[in-house]
């Protein structure tokens, strides 16, 4: 059965983000009218966080392999297949980064271009163990980015002084975006937390319902305060989440109700 977009999105984000933003627009505004000299300062801030964020792509644009037709095809396609299903309107940039071993990949935007940035070690799966846990985490960061989380998190930002509020509205992004990823890449979509957990040597050996188990019942304050603070849920509770993955086709995913 086709999901929407609709179908796949966390509760939460939607009122996360509503409460964000009006106590941003609030913040906004107060800072507008009454500290106007201030505002100057602001824009400077702004500018250098913008030369930063350019320097950094750039890095990545002189330093990294972008992913093409002709480099990296297989890989290529995966992004084009998972976009073209997300009906996004291009085909981000993709570019892998070596990272002396850090398991990770992040989604980003700087002037208008998406771009994904997919660290080495997680490419290094696919050619060793197949694409299962690469096609997650893929499509994962292609949720960022249907989602826009990145633009949204300008406008909502201000309100992120509350206490726990910018965690709690992270933690819901992050959960759409699982919940996409294991939408599409259905057919094992635990392999890409898996990763994450133990690493790209032990994932395969770890028995997932023994760790379940015990992750609960090593649930106390601390690790709940924990992760009410963090900005990703913990792994434990994500992989709770997907275990049974997203009733689907793997077909194009409707945009009906999508907000």
């Amino acid at each position: 059965m086709e999901k929407t977009i609709d179908d796949l999105v966390e509760k939460k984000e939607r009122i996360y983000f509503y409460i964000a933003s009006v106590i941003s627009v609030i913040i906004y505004g107060l800072i507008i009218k009454f500290s106007l000299p201030t505002m100057g300062n602001f824009a400077v801030i702004l500018l250098v966080m913008k030369i930063l964020h350019g320097l950094y792509i750039g890095h990545i644009r002189q330093n990294a392999v972008k992913i093409s037709k002709k480099q990296f095809a297989d890989i290529y396609e995966i992004v084009e297949d998972y976009s073209t299903k997300l009906q996004l309107e291009k085909v981000p940039e993709v570019y892998i980064l070596q990272s002396n071993g850090i398991l990770n990949a992040f989604a980003t935007r700087f002037l208008s271009v998406n771009f994904v940035v997919l660290h080495s070690d997680i490419l290094e799966l696919a050619y060793d163990n197949g694409k299962d846990a690469v096609k997650f985490i893929i499509a994962h960061e292609l949720g960022h980015l249907k989602r826009k989380h990145i633009q949204k998190n300008m406008l909502t930002s201000m309100a992120m002084i509350v206490p726990f509020l910018g965690s709690a509205y992270s933690r819901a992004c992050e959960t759409t975006c699982d919940n996409i990823a294991s939408y599409l890449a259905h057919e094992n979509p635990t392999r890409g937390l898996l990763v994450l957990l133990a690493g790209k040597k032990l994932y395969g050996k770890v028995d997932l319902k023994e760790f379940l188990e015990k992750a609960e019942e090593e649930r106390e304050f601390w690790s709940i305060f924990s992760e009410i603070t963090s900005s990703h849920p913990s792994l434990s509770s994500r992989l709770k989440k997907i275990q049974q993955p997203n009733s689907g086709n793997n077909t194009e995913i409707s945009e009906k109700n999508e907000s």
